[in-house]
């Protein structure tokens, strides 16, 4: 019998269960893959600690979440350039870094293990018992039961402990994203700039990237949303086009080969209705704790993390309910992901053809502040501004 069992092993699963075991819970944290991190679906770009804190000025003790070691720690960036259909270059000063995220994973659930979590890879959970009390889980032996006072599903999009406790999680398509990335060696940029292309005829719903691993490494992908893209395309036809035709990214990828290939699917709908119920919870991807402007999982995933396991141990040391997550998440994170939704929804009407990227322009809507404001997830008076003249020119 288990105080908690957390499903899925990325960081937000990693860090809930490290949270949990440094308070004496007993914590079991299973994965589905043989080995935790691997394989990684993820651009890798996390911002430092300082824009982490113009970012999410409400969540608490930032500085003990956000410090991957070295060790995991490939580049050091300084700005993030947009790159729009016309031409137009856009640079805001952001510093970040990037990481190896199988390293990275690992990492953290390392740290879960010191704190006394125990950990199963190459399980995974099926289904839940019934009433919420434990996991039905599968791997290379069968099938079992593991019995747990509460369970946590840390288990990404389309969350099958969300869908098996009776929490809504959206179908529609507009609400994700497919991520689909080439890790290339021999790249032609520059390590202290991570690029976002904007366009219909390479990343239609979303963008493309090209995020400096090295000296002449990066990661270089698009993101699509399906009702955003042309009929007959798939996800390796806009890819294709973004590395061999865009007239900017082609020249810095003409000799550039490819030593990996990453995918996978990203949760850009906002935070799901409800988050917990009497025994189960879910955080991360599975909550939609992701920031819809950009799909970045990480810092939604570490902050929540540690708070939902927080709220576990509340619960079953101290009887507090465990629905009160629900508020205490809100309280850190729902002001940045209620403002990047929006933002997102602006942009699906700012960035959805050229036309409109030239009306927007010769607006004077285009400028370093308000890109500043799209990466913060900010939205002020102007900006309100700005998403009304969009909402009426999207009907019209």
């Amino acid at each position: 019998m288990y105080d908690l069992v957390v499903v899925g092993a990325g960081p937000a699963g990693s860090m809930m269960a490290k949270t949990a075991a440094e308070k004496g819970l007993n914590v079991l944290l299973i994965e589905r893959e043989r080995e935790v991190g691997v394989p990684d679906k993820c651009g890798e770009f996390l911002p430092s600690l300082e824009e982490m804190k113009r970012l999410a000025p409400d969540a608490k003790e930032l500085d003990k979440l956000f410090d991957p070691p070295n060790s995991c720690i490939v580049n050091r960036s300084k700005y993030v350039k947009f790159i729009f259909p016309n031409d137009r270059e856009i640079s805001v000063p952001f510093r970040g870094i990037v990481v190896e995220r199988k390293l990275y994973d690992k990492h953290l659930a390392n740290e879960a293990a010191r704190a006394g979590a125990d950990i199963a890879p190459l399980t995974r959970a099926v289904d839940l018992l019934d009433g919420g009390r434990g996991v039905r889980a599968k791997n290379i032996e069968g099938s079992f039961d593991i019995q747990s006072r509460t369970i946590a599903g840390a288990d990404g999009a389309y969350s099958l402990v969300a869908r098996r406790a009776g929490m809504s999680v959206s179908r529609d398509p507009m609400d994700y994203g497919v991520g689909y990335q080439y890790e290339m060696v021999d790249v032609d940029h520059d390590p202290e700039y991570v690029e976002m292309y904007l366009g219909e005829d390479i990343a239609p719903g979303t963008y493309a990237w090209i995020i400096p691993k090295g000296s002449d490494i990066a990661n270089v992908g698009i993101g699509i949303r399906t009702p955003f893209m042309k009929k007959g395309m798939n996800v390796r036809d806009y890819q294709r086009n973004f590395v061999e035709k865009h007239k900017v990214a082609s020249r810095k990828l003409l000799k550039a080969r490819p030593t990996a290939i990453k995918a996978g699917c990203i949760p850009v709908g906002g935070p799901i209705r409800r988050t917990s119920t009497k025994s189960v919870i879910v955080v991360g991807d599975a909550a939609g704790h992701t920031i819809p402007t950009v799909g970045g999982g990480i810092p939604p995933a570490l902050i929540c993390g540690r708070i939902a396991g927080q709220a576990v141990t509340e619960h079953l040391i101290n009887d507090k309910p465990l629905t009160l997550y629900d508020r205490a998440w809100r309280k850190q994170m729902g002001t940045v992901l209620e403002n990047s939704l929006r933002l997102r929804k602006m942009s699906d009407i700012f960035f959805e053809n050229r036309r409109m990227i030239e009306l927007v322009t010769k607006r004077g809507w285009l400028t370093e502040e308000m890109i500043e404001k799209f990466i913060l997830c900010k939205i002020d008076t102007n900006m309100k501004l700005v998403e009304k003249t969009l909402s009426l020119m999207k009907r019209l």
